[in-house]
């Protein structure tokens, strides 16, 4: 009687834990980002996951077995261009822009294989005791009806283009976690923490004269 009950309890477990939530991080969205060294986790080959999965093999019985592959690998990124502008008469142009700044998150979370993510909070999390173990300091959303609205006033040149961007600097962490239950294989998948650690506006001048005279001379 104990080792029916014992098995239909490792059961529910397993199937109450079974369902899969894959989140796709903020990051990949960005118009442009660049990792100092190592891989995004969805750059990872299924040779590699494979090697990974090797080091997180040995059953326990209950929690997470972890492999970090990389730790706070240094990430630049280009969010999205607020506005681009470009003069193109004989007088400079008095540029007014005003934005208020969204809903946003400075951490954000991927996954792969069974390993979930639960976002319905405040606070976006790994399913199953994962962030806990991962040691994840998280950080909360804030409200867009909080902020401040930030007016940028800017003179144009002739011949000359006005960008506005978003640009930063943040971390990557990533590698395999594995769970068990009862020394039984409850989930397995990659894991991925991005986390912004500085962001900051960008206004560029660039003279484009000599780009627009040279396409003129290809033209004729």
């Amino acid at each position: 009687m104990k080792k029916w009950f014992l098995f239909l309890l490792v059961l529910l477990c397993m199937t109450v834990n079974n369902s899969t939530l894959k989140a796709d991080s903020d990051y990949k969205a960005y118009q442009e980002i660049e990792l100092e060294s190592g891989k995004f986790l969805s750059e990872y080959t299924e040779k590699e996951f494979k090697e990974y999965y090797k080091k997180v093999n040995k059953r326990r019985f209950f929690g997470w077995r972890v492999y970090e592959v990389h730790k706070d690998k240094k990430v630049t990124y280009k969010t999205e261009t607020l506005f681009s502008y470009y003069n193109d008469g004989t007088t400079p142009i008095e540029y007014t822009y005003k934005r208020t700044k969204k809903e946003s998150h400075s951490q954000s979370l991927s996954s792969t294989g069974s390993i979930g993510i639960d976002a319905s909070g405040s606070v976006a999390k790994f399913k199953g005791g994962l962030s806990s173990s991962l040691k994840i300091t998280e950080t909360e959303k804030y409200d867009a009806s909080n902020q401040e609205e930030t007016t940028y006033k800017a003179s144009i040149d002739p011949g000359t283009m006005l960008t506005l961007y978003i640009a930063g600097e943040g971390k990557i962490s990533n590698g395999v976690a594995c769970k068990y239950v009862f020394w039984i294989r409850n989930k397995r998948g990659g894991y991925e923490v991005f986390t912004i650690t500085t962001q900051y506006y960008r206004l560029e001048k660039i003279k484009i004269w000599l780009k627009r005279s040279f396409y003129l001379l290809l033209f004729f």
